[in-house]
């Protein structure tokens, strides 16, 4: 390249890394917006078992049954090392600017520098986005952030022109493709891609193709081995076993997902009709449709990288379907292999390059006026706060020693409140789907270590549990409500006397 064309490119590349720190600089900003909003239920719960985790309990961390792989209960146990409840929000952003920055890479490799511009602002938006719930720290966005970094990382041994770093950076798209699922148990797009790489180069009549594809496998299947080995060496030091992983990580799943769709199909069904309400409105589905509807008359549909979006895509889908509840955050799954398809689309002149760039504007544009939106309301209407608001009415209001469960299911509650809970599930699906008699949770609360407080966030018999009002007469018998938080009952044991707090503005 001559002096005079190098000048160019390299002033190219200075200001798309300029406009890269700044779109970085914009996320940073909007995510500290969300740090100080209360805990949801999963944060609050996945905090409450990491401080807890421990070996030698009765399920996999310790107490406490949740069916998280260890590397989420890990982040967690990370951000408990401290007291503030906000320290998993504040882990959340490193994760998030991981998510941009690989989405970059990516849609560079695919589109060049303007591939590389749409997908980091596609990647910034999904993430800021509260229509997807993004706005929590949960597994499904530290999740993403892994997937978009193998994917990132996977292109790159494609594209690699040396040996020594195809290898490297194949060993490094395993490792992050392999974490994944160690995060969620359904995020396996990472190893999909890898996969279609591979099989690409290997059924190619491209002979350097079927090179790299034999260079990346290897490298790839060692470094996908270093997570799984550790896992193993977690089990094995915890002495859970790896039938206990596969009880609480595996088989429940199949058993939680029988569980709902028997008890509450019209919810789950409903959910799902606003799951795509919220995918449609956040931008993210018609940056999916645009993808179905166009890719295959797209000019570099041939590449393997471009390839490869649509199984990507397919299998997000296929994931979602499967996982029974349909929570705003399961659309996260679809978020990686969306920032590729702008990448490798929204450069293009057709007329699908101007409905993607249409569909990427419509990501930003939901994820500012959300961000705005939910910041009006949680400043001016103090009940979708209730959880903490009943948390620290909690904590002024209990002895050291006192224990509290939520009925059914709010565990942020106790996590605010800083209190124990005497009975393992701190989640409805795996009350209903482990305990569907309420045995043990009738045995808890007439028991002598019954909890000294009950909070009553839903009808004690939802999804008709406590259809022989057995469970509503014991609590009547052992206990008195002495509270309403925000509209929700707060009973204490009826041996139990304890100088109450004002009631918080609600």
């Amino acid at each position: 390249m001559s002096t005079r064309d190098a000048e160019p490119a390299i002033l190219d590349l200075s200001t798309a890394r300029r406009s890269l720190a700044l779109l970085c600089s914009v996320v940073v900003v909007v995510r500290a917006t969300y740090v100080p909003r209360p805990l949801r239920n999963d944060e609050g719960g996945y905090l409450l078992v990491a401080r807890q985790w421990h070996t030698g309990g009765e399920f996999l961390y310790g107490d406490y049954f949740v069916d998280r792989p260890p590397l989420l209960m890990l982040i967690f146990r990370l951000a408990s090392l401290v007291e503030w409840d906000q320290a998993i929000r504040v882990l959340a952003i490193p994760f998030v600017l991981l998510f941009v920055l690989a989405g970059w890479r990516a849609g560079t490799l695919l589109g060049g520098p303007a591939g590389g511009r749409w997908a980091a602002v596609v990647a910034a938006g999904v993430m800021c986005s509260p229509g997807l719930a993004a706005e929590q720290a949960d597994g499904e966005l530290f999740g993403a952030a892994f997937v978009m970094a193998a994917i990132a990382l996977a292109l790159s041994a494609w594209h690699a022109d040396s040996g020594t770093g195809r290898l490297c950076w194949a060993g490094a798209a395993g490792v992050a493709a392999a974490a994944a699922p160690l995060v969620k148990q359904n995020l396996l797009e990472g190893l999909v891609l890898l996969a279609g790489l591979v099989l690409y180069g290997c059924w190619s009549h491209d002979g350097a193709a079927r090179h790299r594809a034999l260079r990346i496998a290897p490298a790839a299947l060692v470094g996908a081995l270093v997570p799984c080995a550790l896992a193993l060496v977690w089990l094995t030091a915890a002495r859970s076993g790896l039938s206990a992983a596969w009880r609480d990580l595996v088989a429940f799943r199949g058993a939680a997902f029988d569980t709902i769709w028997a008890s509450s199909p019209d919810a789950s069904i409903r959910r799902a009709w606003l799951l795509v309400g919220l995918g449609l409105v956040t931008g993210l589905l018609p940056v999916v449709l645009t993808w179905f509807l166009a890719a295959s008359r797209f000019p570099r549909h041939g590449q393997p990288g471009v390839r490869t979006i649509t199984a990507l895509l397919v299998f997000g889908v296929g994931a979602i379907v499967a996982g029974g509840s349909y929570w705003p955050p399961y659309l996260l799954q679809l978020a990686p292999a969306a920032v590729l398809a702008a990448g490798a689309m929204a450069p293009s002149v057709s007329v699908a390059g101007a409905w993607m760039r249409g569909c990427s504007r419509t990501v930003v544009a939901a994820a500012v006026l959300g961000t705005l939106v939910s910041g009006v309301v949680h400043a001016t209407v103090p009940q979708v706060s209730y959880s903490q608001r009943i948390g620290e009415w909690l904590a002024d209001s209990k002895a050291p020693s006192d224990t509290g469960l939520v009925a059914y299911g709010n565990a942020a509650v106790l996590e605010t409140a800083d209190m124990p809970s005497p009975y393992p599930h701190l989640w409805s699906v795996p009350m209903r789907t482990l305990d569907p008699e309420q045995t043990r949770l009738r045995a808890t609360l007439g028991g002598p270590g019954a909890p000294a407080w009950i909070v009553q966030v839903t009808g004690l018999d939802s999804w008709g549990i406590d259809d022989r009002s057995r469970l509503r007469e014991l609590l009547h018998q052992r206990y008195r409500i002495v509270a309403e938080i925000c509209g929700h009952p707060v009973w204490l044991r009826q041996d139990l006397t304890r100088a109450l707090a004002p009631s918080p503005p609600c």
